[in-house]
């Protein structure tokens, strides 16, 4: 039996060319598991949803690349004591 997983394309226009990023949503399951799904994500308004056939290649590529872009901009002490600092001059200045 075949699997099949959802992703969701984002196109975008940056600089004259276009960037597109390729993101899964769901792990593999049934065609009819992931039919459903892609329909429930459509009716939350999400665009270009994709239902694809689940090759182990492709599908471990596209995880890897997803992790990669989730991890660039890790989030350290000094990020958060900046944004403490900003929003405590945001109190104290409105009063």
């Amino acid at each position: 039996m075949s699997k099949y997983y959802i992703t969701k394309t984002d196109v975008k226009f940056i600089d004259g060319k276009i960037d597109c990023i390729e993101t899964i949503l769901t792990k593999p399951s049934d065609k009819k598991a992931a039919q459903e799904g892609a329909r429930r994500f459509r009716a939350l308004g999400t665009e270009n949803i994709h239902v694809c056939k689940h090759v182990k290649k492709r599908y471990n590529k596209l995880l890897r690349e997803q992790n990669k872009r989730r991890k660039a901009n890790p989030l350290t002490v000094a990020d958060i004591a900046q944004m403490t600092k900003q929003a405590e001059e945001l109190n104290t200045g409105g009063e």
